[in-house]
C-alpha cells in the first residue's frame, strides 16, 4: 500500500461487507447512531456495509452545528483569504495523490462499488 493511501484508506474496496461500518462527523468527531441501515450491493444484491440510520430525535447536533457556522464570509476570498488558500493546497495536494495509481484506483473503486460502471 503507498504511503498516500495508508493516510486515508480506512476499508478495501474489493472486500467491504456489514462488518464495515460507516458513522456521522458531528462537530468534528465520529459517532454512530442508535440504528444502521445494510446498503445493498448493487451488483450482487448481497448485503455490501452498514451504515447509520440517524433518527430525528437524533439531529440536533447536526443542527447546532449548522447553527453556529457563518451564513457568509467563511470560503470567501475576499474575507477569509487565509481560508481560501488553505483550501486552494487541499485541492492541490488532492490532485497530487491522485496521480498515485493506487490511491486513484482506491478512489475510483470506491465510486464505482456504489454505482456500478464499467472500467472502460
Amino acid at each position: 500500500m503507498s504511503s498516500h493511501l495508508k493516510n486515508f484508506a480506512t476499508c478495501d474496496p474489493e472486500n467491504l461487507s456489514v462488518k464495515d461500518k460507516g458513522q456521522n462527523l458531528v462537530g468534528g468527531e465520529w459517532c454512530d447512531s442508535r440504528e444502521t441501515m445494510t446498503v445493498v450491493d448493487p451488483l450482487t444484491g448481497k448485503p455490501m456495509l452498514t451504515m447509520p440510520n440517524t433518527q430525528m430525535d437524533e439531529i440536533q447536533p447536526f443542527v447546532d452545528g449548522m447553527k453556529s457556522c457563518p451564513k457568509y464570509g467563511l470560503h470567501n476570498p475576499f474575507l477569509n483569504k487565509e481560508r481560501y488558500l488553505m483550501l486552494g493546497e487541499v485541492n492541490r495536494k488532492l490532485c497530487e495523490v491522485m496521480h498515485d495509481p493506487e490511491v486513484f484506483k482506491f478512489i475510483w473503486r470506491l465510486s464505482q462499488r456504489q454505482i456500478p460502471k464499467s472500467d472502460q
